[in-house]
């Protein structure tokens, strides 16, 4: 029996899995490790590496019945030269992963920017399954995306495609560390939500979320916010519905820009989707040019595990093709 390895990176955590040939996760088993952050480029990629051998050990599968493995990553990156060209958490600058992982492996090595394999999963076995324009964004930490036009992932002339993060909505407005001002992740993510509500605790406002927090905002969370808005509380309602007219602002623009058939909304801010889902497409109905309904917005059911199955839909296409193109 052939498997894919299939390997998620982030900044955090990697995680690995095992995937038959079919799409599925072997056992459904998901291994993850701490990603050993700012230990340097090489013990970080053993880390890595390391991933992928708990996988091979726990399954005790023979490396010729590896038929590929596929790797998401931050970027920026070259999907091409398989090459990470930049992540400060990992020490990596123009890192060779995948020819370092093909030397220790023996087999092919896919590599793609996460939100573009988080896009190619939405398409080809998500809730946008069968749709040939697609946009992709994950809504967490910051704000990443991908873009799939006439059913293929739309990388840009160098890679950089899908940054909608960095999209400025406030022309005046916070400065990025990207270097520009206003950018939508400073807005819209999960970051930018828990920065507000630290704010508001300084200044008095009155709310079950600092109750429960203890008025420590250290111990301020997104899980919090969640516990009071579903206690009625009224300004945790307020913060979700600004998160919905800031989503609603940035989602219009792609909308305006691209004209998709529907936006996938992944990450952990999604988990509170009832307490904003209404002002986001009160917002896009206001800003949106062309006509919008309840299927332009679509939420993803693959969770943390979208990249893990996009890498999979990568690695899988490649080497079907690489297969056919044999055969002829």
């Amino acid at each position: 029996m052939k498997f894919y390895l299939i390997l998620d990176i982030g900044g955090t955590k990697t995680s690995g899995a095992l995937f038959t040939q079919d799409g599925k996760i072997v056992d459904d088993y998901v291994h993850v490790a701490p990603s050993k952050t700012f230990l340097g480029e090489e013990a970080v990629y053993e880390n890595t590496k390391d991933v992928l051998l708990h996988i091979i050990d726990h399954f005790s599968v023979k490396k010729e019945d590896i038929m590929g493995i596929g790797v998401g990553s931050p970027g920026p990156l070259d999907a091409e030269k398989g090459i990470i060209i930049h992540a400060p958490l990992m020490g990596w600058h123009d890192f060779p992963i995948v020819q370092r992982l093909e030397a220790d492996f023996g087999t092919k090595v896919m590599l793609d920017n996460d939100g573009n394999l988080g896009a190619l999963a939405e398409v080809r076995m998500g809730v946008a399954k069968g749709l040939q324009n697609v946009l992709y964004m994950t809504v967490s930490t910051g704000c990443g995306g991908g873009i799939v036009v006439n059913g293929e992932v739309y990388r840009g002339s160098s890679c950089g495609a899908g940054e909608v993060g960095h999209m400025s909505i406030m022309p005046e407005g916070l400065k990025c560390p990207c270097g520009s001002v206003g950018c939508f992740e400073l807005y819209a993510s999960g970051t930018a939500i828990n920065n507000r509500i630290r704010d508001d605790l300084q200044k008095g406002i009155q709310s079950k979320v600092f109750d429960m927090a203890s008025h420590n905002p250290k111990k301020l969370n997104g899980k919090l916010l969640n516990e009071a808005a579903t206690l009625g509380d009224a300004y945790a309602l307020d913060v979700y519905r600004k998160e919905g007219y800031y989503l609603g602002v940035g989602i219009a623009n792609q909308f305006n820009f691209f004209n998709p058939d529907t936006i996938v909304l992944g990450g952990g801010v999604t988990k509170a989707k009832q307490f904003f889902h209404e002002t986001l497409m009160e917002t896009l109905k206001e800003r949106c040019i062309q006509p919008i309904d309840d299927s332009s917005v679509r939420y993803s059911i693959m969770n943390d595990r979208v990249v893990l199955y996009g890498a999979y839909c990568m690695i899988k296409e490649y080497t079907d093709k690489n297969y056919r193109d044999r055969s002829v």
